[in-house]
């Protein structure tokens, strides 16, 4: 008795040191992560300052959005499941319109090597305010050692170009390869139910067939041909070269490097593209040469450091008692959910309308539109609230971003005036279903389904058992339906007759400039031109722009400044072969594929949306 005793409280007295030692452990980390949030929260880092004949750095790292969201829960604040930070368009360009208008900044010097969701539209936004930098009198120099056609092309704005004598600048052109799978689904056993209403709308093609067809061809090549167009003559503008120097570049590049002794920087400096080579601390000493020197480091400031000199945390709220809402659509559109940059949440967006609405300072709605699509649905449910908003005697402009298609058009259509830009992807007026059925891989495997229902749909629609016929005369009506309504919807919100939309419908996709020509778009411009164009509408002499958005609460409040700390601190240094990753075209069109598989989430089973323009 008194052995088992012993050994009874031997294991008890270690068993409990054990407990004490691991909630000592738990209880000094969660103290130390106490203390880490609050020192990031409350710590105010020395500001820098400005000195005069400063340089303004450019050089950002991350992925452009049109709007910065708060993470959706706290792994995406612990993981950093966000790709390397996240940077607001209109952040970036509201540094260069700041540095024109500043004295002290006397040249840019740009570095977009790092940059991603640089589409041409963005590229030639940020290339417009570059021009009336220069416009000043003032300097924009742009150094890279890898750049792809969109961060050449944003740098082609720049008095001189700057490139790493073994560095390159590929100019491939638009488009690249679609994943089809139809005989992966095949040999799976997995039968992808699909209807469809238009020619042209190829979304569901990778399900359905294991190669492009030829409308869809015919139709991409139309798009990409008109968007490459206006890249290429604009990289010719700026260079002030022949277009058929920058053609030749993008199609006989292999030529050029033979000619050039297989030196692609010296193939990229003979074709002009480039000012000159030069090693990264030969750049930085001509920099250095325009600007000086302060404590053995370049006279200049970092963007992100340069708008924080400029925020004013006691601004507080507008004063003016006009103000024009700016609401922000982007990613897929879902009806319920999670937000994220790669989401565009109806029941959101609906409750940020009313709210807009409801205010009465604002008297007109600017909706900012970088979308393909999703859930019909809910893209009608945001339709709605926005006629709503309308009703109440305040006017909606749509302004186009990257893309506005499928849905992202369902819900611009009733705007009273869409804006966008000349390399928009837009259009895509039409309607899918999507149904998977699993009933032959189950039977593959031996697994079979059987049941009892009390009406047909209880079993016909099932994804285990063969989909009924009833159920596929269901769905196809819907989308038919759907297809109808989208028409009309566009014919009234446009003013045109229906046959006038069917003719350009049926999932065409169409340039901004080539839908200004048949009219799914009214103008060309940027976001600041939409704004101007809803204050003209609401009669307003004096304004001021707000984005639309709830008040964060404290939760979302500590992420986005724990989120914003992180991107702001320095970045590690990339190994060759991650960055070298980083800019395959294909790892980002796998990634847009797989981001919008969310957007697939509709419980009716009927989209609008084009599934290959964010791949474009």
């Amino acid at each position: 008795m008194s052995d088992t005793a012993d050994q009874e409280g031997f294991f008890s007295r270690w068993g409990r040191r054990l407990t004490k030692a691991r909630n000592f452990a738990l209880n000094t980390a969660f103290v130390l992560f106490i203390v880490v949030l609050v020192g990031t929260l409350f710590s105010q880092p020395d500001m820098p300052s400005v000195e005069q004949d400063s340089a303004l750095f450019i050089a950002p790292s991350g992925t452009l959005v049109e709007e910065i969201t708060p993470p959706s829960s706290w792994r995406d604040v612990v993981f950093n499941t966000q790709d390397a930070g996240l940077i607001a368009v209109k952040d970036l360009m509201k540094s260069i319109d700041l540095a024109a208008e500043d004295e002290r900044i006397t040249l840019l010097v740009l570095n977009f090597d790092e940059l991603g969701g640089l589409s041409p539209s963005r590229a030639i936004a940020i290339g417009e305010r570059l021009a009336a930098f220069r416009a000043t009198g003032k300097q924009v120099l742009a150094y890279t050692e890898y750049s792809g056609q969109s961060q050449y092309l944003a740098s082609s704005y720049a008095d001189e170009i700057y490139l790493h004598p073994m560095g390159s600048v590929l100019l491939t052109g638009l488009g690249g390869d679609r994943l089809y799978f139809a005989d992966l689904l095949e040999k799976l056993k997995v039968t992808m139910h699909v209807f469809r209403v238009g020619e042209y709308k190829s979304a569901v093609e990778p399900y359905s067939r294991n190669n492009m067809s030829d409308a869809a061809r015919k139709d991409s090549k139309r798009l990409l041909d008109g968007i490459w167009q206006n890249m290429t003559t604009a990289i010719a503008d700026n260079r002030d070269i022949d277009p058929d120097i920058v053609a030749q570049y993008a199609n006989s590049f292999d030529q050029l490097l033979l000619d050039a002794g297989g030196d692609i920087a010296r193939a990229t400096l003979d074709s002009q593209l480039v000012d000159g080579l030069l090693t990264k601390n030969a750049f930085r000493d001509k920099v250095g040469e325009i600007v000086g020197w302060q404590e053995n480091a370049l006279r200049g400031i970092g963007f992100q450091s340069y708008l924080a000199v400029h925020s004013d945390p006691a601004a507080g709220d507008p004063v003016e008692d006009s103000l024009i809402g700016v609401l922000t659509v982007q990613g897929g559109i879902v009806e319920f959910g999670p937000t994220g940059v790669d989401v565009a949440n109806a029941e959101v967006l609906v409750d940020q309308i009313r709210m807009a609405k409801e205010d009465e300072q604002i008297k007109a709605l600017v909706m900012r539109v970088d979308s393909p699509g999703g859930s019909a649905f809910a893209s009608e449910l945001i339709r709605e609230e926005l006629s709503a908003f309308q009703a109440s005697g305040k006017p909606v402009v749509a302004s186009f971003g990257p893309v506005a298609a499928s849905g992202g058009y369902w819900i611009s259509a009733d705007a009273d005036a869409i804006y966008a830009e000349p390399t928009t992807i837009t259009g895509s007026i039409g309607i899918f279903g999507l149904v998977p059925n699993f009933s032959r891989s189950l039977d593959a495997i031996g697994i079979n389904a059987d049941g009892v229902s009390s009406a047909p749909l209880a079993r016909g629609l099932s994804v285990v058992g063969e989909l009924s016929e009833q159920a596929k005369r269901i769905l196809q009506l819907s989308v038919e339906h759907g297809y109808g309504e989208f028409i009309d919807l566009v014919a009234n919100g446009r003013d045109m007759s229906r046959e006038s939309v069917e003719a350009i419908a049926q999932g065409r996709v169409w340039s901004g400039a080539a839908a200004q020509e048949i009219g799914l778009v009214d103008e060309l411009g940027n976001l600041e031109d939409a704004v101007a164009r809803a204050a003209e509408l609401a009669e307003l002499a004096d304004w001021t722009a707000v984005d639309v958005r709830r008040p964060l609460d404290a939760q979302s409040m500590i992420m986005m400044q724990l989120m914003n700390t992180s991107a702001s601190s320095t970045a590690p240094e990339h190994s060759w072969l991650s960055q070298w990753v980083r800019r395959l075209p294909w790892v980002h069109h796998a990634k847009d594929s797989l981001s919008m598989l969310s957007a697939f989430s509709d419980p009716r089973h009927v989209y609008a949306m084009c599934v290959s323009c964010k791949a474009q």
